[in-house]
């Protein structure tokens, strides 16, 4: 397993749309 990133609106593409590998996003409020 891979480490917790923190998303935000400035790093979203980046570590989201554009990874390698596929990508589990928990969206919480």
């Amino acid at each position: 397993m891979s480490k917790v990133i923190i998303l935000t609106d400035q790093n979203f593409e980046q570590e989201v749309l554009k990874s390698e590998l596929p990508v589990l996003v928990d969206f919480i409020k």
